[in-house]
């Protein structure tokens, strides 16, 4: 017979002849064998008989109460599988003393036996052996203590493969994360894990708003330096870039490799360039819609759900140009200005909460006049000249990420406090049950009318 867990009880003497079976230095000697990958034993020796031990004996030699003889637990686990026959060998016992026992987790069930510490063990008042007592060769309170937390979280023991899929399927564990856990795990798993990722994000409810950036600027006056500045600043607590953005690919993959960040950012898109990625307006003012659906976006041999709370784009289209372009409106080859309808001008303008025009060496940051309490959204209010210059600040401070960031974040404060009185004003309003329910407190009322309407003549001749 071959197993991975093999787990031993021998006494160290025989009870009745006083022989002795078992030593401590044969047991040190026989675990060295490198088949063996862990182990863990204890000698039990304040262990008491039970009446069920005294009812099931057949010697007249048990009597409850009595302490049992010395004796030995040790558990093996051998990966290689090896013939119980040569465990049975090298520990110089008869094979019937060893135990093959089955199942997942058995290995770690036979070393939590060595202390007698579990419920059931503790509720036949058997005796309690101290972490002290036990002689392995691996951290086994720490295996134990991680195993009854994942059981916890589980409900079950799992493989590592197992508990890596089911933390990116229902718990959100990113590839990243998988990543840095475990490189071999990931490595060969990784088709199966991305395929989780996915899905767990198709099931992400959509954020209770989103709000959207344009920034505007001539070709090297930093705007893709500006959009990540702003990105860091909104999301702090978020360390890796690559977990606060993603930047767009090219088109036909546009959201090939989004993996649930909260901020997109779209470098150098003029309006037409939206339109024809997202196919249509339609769509655009979907993914940038300030309070949105969960909605699905195509990518490779699949789709994904957009779950990203802020959208930035950054283009050297100025911006009223952009807007009035996702409405529809353009200039056609004649010179000719074809004009959108004034609905399609607002769904165009509503949707960007804040606009951003970059100069030499400040920004001007506007602000939708319908949010400043104006409730035009066809305008915006200049919130005021700030100044800085992004490439200035990455020229200097070079390869000091740290620097930069803090200049970075001195540089955009007041945009991200502005940000934060739209979202938790909009946070507010919605978490407010009881003012909504009364708002709404007259919807439904019924007020019966009475007026008999003629029926057509249908059946005239």
């Amino acid at each position: 017979m071959r197993a991975r867990t093999y787990n031993i009880m021998q006494y160290e003497k025989h009870p009745v002849t006083g022989e002795i079976l078992i030593t401590q230095e044969t047991i040190l000697k026989a675990v060295e064998h490198k088949t063996i990958k862990r182990y863990a034993y204890v000698c039990h020796d304040r262990d008491v008989y039970s009446e069920a031990d005294e009812a099931n004996d057949d010697t007249g030699h048990i009597k409850a109460g009595n302490n049992k003889p010395r004796h030995w637990h040790i558990v093996l686990e051998c990966p290689s599988n090896p013939e119980l026959s040569a465990i049975a060998k090298w520990f110089e016992i008869p094979d019937n003393f060893i135990d093959v026992p089955k199942g997942k987790g058995s290995f770690l069930d036979c070393v939590q036996y060595l202390t007698h510490e579990s419920e059931n063990e503790q509720a036949k008042d058997k005796a309690l052996y101290s972490d002290d007592e036990i002689i392995s060769n691996f951290d086994f309170r720490t295996e134990l203590d991680k195993r009854t937390k994942d059981r916890k979280t589980y409900g079950q023991d799992l493989s590592a493969k197992d508990k890596m899929r089911y933390d990116v399927l229902y718990l959100g564990k990113t590839l990243k994360q998988c990543k840095q856990e475990d490189k071999i795990l990931y490595m060969n798993d990784a088709e199966k894990l991305k395929k989780f990722r996915l899905e767990y994000i198709s099931e992400l409810d959509p954020p209770a708003t989103r709000i959207n950036y344009y920034i505007s600027g001539s070709g090297g006056a930093g705007k893709g330096l500006l959009s990540r500045a702003i990105a860091r600043n909104l999301f702090p607590e978020l360390k890796s870039d690559s977990d606060i953005f993603f930047e767009v690919g090219a088109k036909g993959v546009a959201f090939e490799g989004y993996d649930g960040q909260p901020v997109i950012i779209w470098s150098d898109r003029r309006a037409i360039d939206l339109l024809l990625e997202l196919n249509g307006r339609g769509n655009v003012f979907n993914v940038f819609d300030p309070h949105p659906t969960r909605q699905k976006q195509n990518i490779k041999f699949g789709n994904i759900n957009l779950c990203n709370v802020v959208n930035i784009v950054n283009s050297v289209q100025p911006y009223r140009e952009f807007l009035d372009g996702l409405a529809g409106e353009y200039t056609d080859k004649d010179g000719s200005l074809v004009s959108s309808e004034i609905k399609e001008k607002v769904q165009s303008y509503r949707r960007f909460q804040f606009v951003i025009d970059i100069h030499d060496n400040d920004f001007t940051f506007y602000k939708n006049a319908f949010f400043s309490s104006m409730k035009n959204y066809l305008e915006y209010i200049n919130h005021g000249n700030i100044k800085g210059n992004f490439q200035r600040i990455a020229e200097r401070c070079a390869s000091n990420h740290g620097l930069a960031r803090k200049i970075e974040a001195q540089t955009v404060k007041a945009v991200v406090e502005e940000y934060k009185l739209i979202h938790d004003s909009h946070d507010f309003v919605h978490s407010n049950e009881k003012d909504i329910e009364k708002e709404f407190s007259d919807f439904g009322e019924f007020e019966r009318v009475g007026v008999q309407m003629p029926l057509p003549h249908i059946f005239d001749e």
